[in-house]
């Protein structure tokens, strides 16, 4: 017999399941019952949990946003240095392709954002939090003389943050010779003409 998933834990159960779900049908044709199917459960369920798809869809990010936050500490403390952490720090943020789960997310949820203070603060937190971990990479960097001295690390990582967002939409959208290595690419030569003496 089965043990009763407590409410925190049949919510988790649903996002995991809305996950597998977005991975295989994509975020723009995902129904209810999409998720409801992945997860063992009716489509009632899983409304009586989230209220409506779109609360889904941003809670589903929410949940990757979590879990990469997690990956890129460990990511960070492994590295060998500031050049190495710059390096693995482009390559979690950026999409690993056209169908990158986390980032067709991204896409939803920009198209049709919420309207909670709380979760627009929650989404703001996530987006602060990468040029944060950028600024501190540079202020160490410029401490261990391996990059340049600029004025403003945390204005040069938002800058950053919002060129590798470009970027990851000339991905997303699949254009012809613009994929992941490009991308990459073109994100660590930006961040080499700002930082590199």
């Amino acid at each position: 017999m089965t043990a009763k998933l407590e409410r925190p834990d049949v919510r988790a159960h649903v996002l995991r399941a809305a996950l597998q779900a977005v991975d295989e049908v994509g975020p723009d044709r995902l129904r209810v019952r999409d998720i409801a199917e992945r997860a063992g459960m009716s489509s009632g369920h899983v409304m009586y949990y989230f209220g409506k798809r779109d609360r889904i869809l941003v809670s589903t990010l929410l949940l990757s946003e979590d879990e990469l936050a997690e990956r890129l500490v460990t990511e960070l403390a492994a590295a060998g240095g500031p050049a190495e952490a710059v390096a693995r720090l482009v390559e979690l943020y950026l999409p690993g392709g056209p169908g990158d789960v986390r980032w067709r997310l991204w896409a939803q949820v920009i198209a049709r954002p919420p309207q909670d203070e709380e979760t627009l603060a929650r989404i703001a937190g996530f987006t602060e939090a990468w040029a944060r971990e950028l600024a501190a990479i540079v202020v160490r960097g410029m401490g261990e003389g391996v990059f340049r001295p600029v004025d403003d690390p945390a204005g040069l990582a938002i800058r950053m943050c919002r060129i590798m967002d470009s970027l990851a939409g000339d991905v997303l959208l699949g254009l012809p010779g613009r994929g992941p290595e490009w991308a990459r690419d073109q994100a660590m030569r930006a961040v080499h003409r700002e930082l590199l003496p």
